[in-house]
């Protein structure tokens, strides 16, 4: 009878003691970071919609840094230079679901695993694809915004091509993506070992 009840309802996997220990440290701080993630997200499409749905002001702001006139702005010139602008928010909302999935390894139990190293991996691309089009995007969004004034070429040229924490940024993603280099390969060959033994 327990033999046919444990056919009917297998159970899952036992795994090893530390790892369920190291699990039950870590838990919390999962969610946490999960919960934190979409918070995040859903923060960051906010307020790239609440900053371009006001025209005057951020037009306003941006002349002032600029030290020019937008004023001559056209409704297409502004609509265009807001969808570059949310656009980045697509590779944003990517590392937020790498982060998802990476912490959801964790929780599973898959810590030092190749495939807990690939959702690493994948989150500094993410991360670094978001930096990088936040560059880029940039000077697209300076181009459409003043290609209707008077402003100097340097100012449309130079403007914020990269400020420090772009370079911090960027530096953080690297050094994501070569930790998740390294617990790859220390899985795969503690993986090899496991299969030699």
């Amino acid at each position: 009878m327990e033999l046919a009840r444990s056919a009917a309802f297998p159970t899952a996997p036992r795994l090893p003691s530390s790892q369920v220990e190291l699990r039950a440290r870590i838990g919390w701080l999962c969610h946490l970071i999960r919960a934190m993630t979409i918070g995040w997200v859903g923060w960051t499409l906010l307020a790239f919609v609440w900053r371009w749905s006001d025209r005057a002001t951020l037009l306003g702001n941006a002349g002032h840094y600029l030290n020019a006139d937008l004023s001559g702005t056209t409704q297409t010139e502004y609509v265009w230079a807001a969808i570059v602008s949310v656009g980045n928010w697509m590779p944003l909302a990517a590392a937020g679901y790498c982060m998802w999935r990476l912490c959801g390894t964790y929780l599973d139990g898959r810590i030092f695993t190749v495939d807990a190293a690939v959702w690493m991996r994948r989150l500094g691309i993410a991360g670094l694809v978001t930096q990088l089009y936040a560059i880029v995007g940039r000077r697209i969004i300076w181009w459409i915004l003043t290609s209707h004034g008077d402003v100097p070429l340097g100012t449309r040229l130079y403007t914020e091509v990269m400020v420090p924490v772009d370079l911090s940024t960027i530096l953080f993603f690297l050094f994501v993506i070569a930790i998740a280099h390294i617990f790859k390969t220390a899985a795969e060959i503690a993986d090899d070992n496991a299969r030699i033994v």
